[in-house]
């Protein structure tokens, strides 16, 4: 008989396995924190990358038609007319390279007055991938539960829900929205040389956290149909705050990143800044370039950074 060419005690024990486990464990506990960070700055670095984009889309917007596009087309109560219920999403597209989903909104109005224009596109819940932040796991969101109910149904409305918004100021958003003291507002036309406290100093554009839709519709970030502002953020109130935000025709929201709760008193609407980012949100400036403001930014400083011509010194942030 042939002899074991296996040496005595060449096997692991019991104690042995469970020891290399419980290395293998740790290493593994060691390295999923900086996995998920590294996965996150990444996603942070994307984000950075889309707002760069949008803005740099809005300077040649300007360059075009010497002004910025409006941040929203209607009042309030859309008792203005036409009934456009886009924003400064849609004329931003041609220069975002969406020209073509541009065009599909554009031709659904020609001869119609730009009647329900931005309600009404084909396709405006086709996906822009510089529209939404990776790092909100509710994005992209491309629906809308509605809370109308006809026989009984409850429907849903089509449309891509933005993570980036546009700059109205340092205030609530008015009665109507109009005149207010960021770059954008209801109707607004600003020009680059309108924003007398500095285009490095004044905010452009900033993040939202997109909320999905549960037993109410959440319409904050929706650019198509655009209502009482949902496409704008404001100063009055720092980064990630607690405190909801409050929109109109938008449901009582309890989500720990974006408190909501309804307002049908619109003077009082309005919407922070907020994203899944650690300790801040990004926001573009209107000299094109983006930065990280933390949370914990000196409120008075977040606030004149809202506005375009208060003449306000801004602090370190």
């Amino acid at each position: 008989m042939r002899r074991s060419s296996m040496r005595p005690g060449a096997a692991f024990t019991l104690v042995e396995l469970l020891v290399v486990i419980a290395i293998i464990g740790i290493l593994v506990g060691l390295l999923l924190p900086a996995v998920q960070s590294a996965r996150e700055a990444a996603r942070r670095m994307q984000c950075t990358n889309n707002l760069k984009q949008l803005a740099l889309g809005l300077h040649m917007h300007h360059d075009t038609f010497n002004k910025l596009p409006p941040g929203q087309y209607n009042n309030f109560y859309a008792n203005d007319g036409p009934w456009i219920r886009g924003c400064w999403v849609h004329p931003t597209l041609p220069y975002i390279e969406q020209n073509a989903l541009y065009q599909q909104f554009y031709a659904q109005v020609q001869g119609n007055g730009w009647a329900l224009f931005g309600n009404n596109g084909p396709n405006k819940s086709t996906i822009v991938p510089s529209l939404y932040c990776p790092s909100d796991p509710s994005s992209p969101k491309t629906q809308t539960r509605d809370t109308n109910t006809v026989n009984g149904v409850t429907g849903v409305v089509q449309g891509l829900h933005t993570n980036y918004v546009a700059c109205a100021g340092s205030t609530v958003f008015g009665a109507n929205g109009q005149n207010l003291n960021g770059v954008f507002f209801v109707k607004s036309k600003t020009r680059l040389t309108d924003i007398k406290d500095g285009t490095s100093n004044t905010f452009l554009l900033g993040e939202i956290v997109v909320v999905p839709d549960t037993t109410t519709n959440d319409l904050r970030g929706r650019y198509s149909n655009s209502w009482f502002g949902n496409n704008w953020f404001g100063t009055l109130r720092g980064p990630n705050t607690t405190v909801a935000d409050t929109v109109g025709y938008q449901g009582i929201n309890f989500l720990p990143k974006a408190p909501s709760t309804l307002t049908t008193a619109t003077p009082n609407a309005f919407l922070a800044a907020r994203s899944y980012h650690t300790g801040g949100v990004n926001v573009a400036l209107s000299d094109g370039s983006v930065r990280f403001v933390s949370d914990s930014i000196d409120l008075i400083t977040y606030r004149a950074a809202g506005t375009r011509d208060l003449g306000e010194v801004l602090g370190e942030y």
